[in-house]
């Protein structure tokens, strides 16, 4: 009897699988269904550039903070980092990157002749720079930190823990079970696991050769701090949650963009025309991705996200754009209200 019974078991979990597949199908040929069905006749136009050049900027990038203020192996980051502005596939078509530690500058040449550097600008980070120049579009600056010493500050303000023992309620065998299994196998190669508990950080490791102070690539994680600073600046009454986006580019007369909200962006739903990898209709042999152009383009992706055309009314549909995160930190005005700065976040990097 145990073969038929191990026989149905097989048999139902392979039905159910097909339930699954076939119900995932539907919902999404619904999701398209509904978008297009909103779609405006507005066009599209492509990132104008060559995608290589585009991949290995992204790729230079990628090295110069790995390597200039990570502090990681350049063969390493080469091989684990970053992969999604620039895929495997695409860096073994450029040449073997170029590290000038003196200069702190990555430098990568295309079969076409073309190089495509990164430079580490201090408090800017690291910027790829426009091709044909070796300078960026702007000054760098130092950025003097106006907090106490970390060393005498308690977390999260500082790096000064309470030393009194753990509350009861936690765990102690299962909270060190847990981060170690954080780091398991070790093909993951986790850099860093933090927990924390109702505001207190019970537990932190590292990976070899990272530290508490190493910094990190954080990629979209930056959405998060541009959302909460948002908030902050919402509870302070400078802006109102669902007041029209202030954006300069917006603001022509008959602009439909006018109609965008500041919710409508930090929701991701502003109705902008990209293209993004994520989108549930992405075509992989269709032109270069503005999500990613954002990041490579070498352009002020502020502006470039600001004068995208609408694809649907504000706050209709949803997509994960990098479009949306850059008009919600655009200059857009002096003051907002009770003589506040209205300026959000302005990362020098994007303006180059």
């Amino acid at each position: 009897m145990r073969k038929p019974l191990a026989f149905l078991i097989t048999m139902a979990g392979l039905t159910a699988a097909l339930q699954a597949q076939s119900d995932t199908a539907a919902r999404r040929s619904a999701l398209l269904a509904r978008a297009k069905a909103l779609e405006l006749t507005t066009p599209y136009v492509p990132p104008p550039g060559d995608p290589l050049e585009h991949h290995t900027a992204g790729y230079a990038k990628i090295l110069c903070s790995a390597v200039f203020i990570t502090g990681l192996d350049p063969d390493f980051a080469a091989e684990n980092v970053g992969y999604f502005t620039s895929p495997y596939a695409e860096r073994a078509k450029v040449a073997k990157p170029v590290i000038d530690r003196a200069r702190e500058a990555v430098h990568i040449t295309l079969p076409n002749g073309v190089t495509r550097t990164a430079k580490h600008l201090g408090d800017q980070g690291c910027v790829t720079l426009p091709v044909g120049r070796d300078s960026v579009y702007f000054t760098p600056t130092r950025v003097r930190s106006q907090l106490p010493d970390p060393s005498t500050e308690p977390w999260p303000m500082g790096d000064v823990l309470p030393g009194s023992p753990l509350p009861t309620e936690i765990d102690t065998a299962n909270l060190r079970h847990a981060i170690n299994t954080a780091f398991e196998p070790d093909s993951g190669m986790t850099a860093a696991f933090v927990v924390t508990w109702k505001g207190r950080l019970i537990g932190e490791r590292y990976g070899a050769g990272i530290t508490m102070h190493t910094p990190l690539e954080s990629w979209s994680m930056g959405k998060s701090l541009t959302a909460t600073l948002m908030g902050i600046l919402i509870k302070q009454g400078v802006y109102d949650l669902w007041q029209p986006a202030p954006i300069p580019e917006w603001q022509g007369r008959d602009d439909p963009r006018a109609k965008i909200r500041i919710a409508d962006i930090l929701r991701m739903s502003s109705g902008l025309r990209i293209r993004a990898p994520q989108d549930p209709d992405y075509d992989r042999l269709g032109p270069y991705p503005d999500h990613l152009y954002l990041y490579t383009g070498s352009v002020n992706s502020f502006h470039y996200a600001a004068t995208r055309p609408l694809q649907w009314p504000p706050g209709t549909v949803g997509r994960y754009h990098n479009t949306d995160p850059r008009p919600d930190q655009l200059p857009c005005a002096p003051r907002g209200r009770e003589g506040r700065p209205r300026l959000l976040l302005v990362p020098a990097a994007d303006a180059v």
